[in-house]
């Protein structure tokens, strides 16, 4: 579209150089011919833009401000994850260009804070390091008698990082480990490091959309924290098999199939999909190039978001 823009633009302009500079005139027959041409060109371009593009306008030029309810409900969330050791000193609203969603963000000192809109079910907060309080990450009150001195000032392990990351939950998010399965991690994503310590809800083999992730900084302070505060939904029966699953998938990259290296085991997850809670079989094959995903519906065997994701450029091997 924009190469055929630009030959429009471009013959228009070559007609009013013409036109001023007094050059010599086209014959009347090439004209018309031209001008048919273009309104057919014109005519072929919209065509295929309507039939093969999927236009939607998304507004991020001017992002509205914020509301004063969205102001109280990120404000809450804060007051309710830090005890009020923060204050917001600016706001701001994106907007997804689809229905009315949004995220609302919320700047503090050195950290900031992001709450989806409007069902307010993702919450997520992060602290740049810092030295004094309140702008860097959050010491837990109270991780010492939990966690011991000693870990709660500098964690050494796994273990020292979950009973502060624990700690913190019981005193300000407690249902967020409610009846949930904890694991903890070192992430190896490029950034800061520390733990993530996670908590997930199950039923039965299916991961429910309960999410809470804190992270803990080796100086045992909370850096950064992710909430999906949403209730169990009513789900649909699992009826398609892991293997089912597979075949589904691998209709989808039949060009790839020969590539693949591995296929990690699958999760079946609870995803909100056209305003309705399904259960998703998320795939993901590996290749020597990047990675293959998917994802398959445990019920009905449709897939969704099929995608391949290639290695970024300082992966490739020469």
């Amino acid at each position: 579209m924009a190469n055929g823009a630009g030959g429009l633009a471009g013959t228009a302009l070559g007609a009013l150089v013409v036109v001023f500079l007094r050059g010599t005139p086209l014959p009347r027959g090439t004209a018309r011919k031209g001008l048919i041409a273009t309104g057919i060109a014109t005519v072929l371009m919209g065509a295929a833009a309507y039939a093969s593009a999927d236009l939607v306008v998304m507004n991020h030029t001017v992002a509205p401000p914020a509301t004063s309810a969205q102001k109280a409900a990120i404000d809450q969330r804060l007051r309710d994850a830090f005890g009020g050791a923060y204050r917001v000193t600016g706001y701001s609203v994106t907007t997804t260009g689809f229905d009315d969603a949004a995220t609302v963000t919320a700047y503090f000192g050195n950290g900031m804070a992001e709450l989806s809109w409007p069902d307010k079910w993702d919450f997520t907060v992060q602290i740049m390091s810092a030295t004094d309080e309140p702008s860097g990450a959050f010491s837990v009150p109270g991780a010492a008698a939990g966690a011991g001195a000693a870990a709660a000032k500098r964690p050494v392990g796994d273990k020292d990082a979950v009973l502060i990351a624990r700690a913190y939950a019981d005193r300000f998010a407690p249902w967020g480990t409610r009846n949930a399965k904890v694991k903890v991690a070192r992430p190896d994503d490029g950034g800061r490091p520390g733990w993530v310590v996670s908590w997930r809800r199950y039923e039965g083999e299916v991961v429910l959309p309960h999410r809470f992730d804190v992270r803990i900084d080796e100086e045992g302070r909370v850096s950064e924290l992710t909430e999906r505060k949403v209730a169990d939904p009513q789900l649909p029966p699992v009826r398609v098999t892991e293997g089912e699953a597979w075949k589904t998938f691998a209709k989808s990259f039949p060009e790839r199939a020969d590539a693949i290296e591995e296929k990690p085991d699958p999760t079946l997850s609870a995803q909100f999909r056209d305003g309705e809670w399904r259960v998703d079989w998320l795939l993901v094959a590996t290749m020597p190039t990047g990675s293959l995903e998917a994802a398959v519906d445990a019920t009905d065997g449709s897939i969704h978001d099929p995608a391949e994701i290639p290695l970024p450029r300082n992966s490739e091997v020469p």
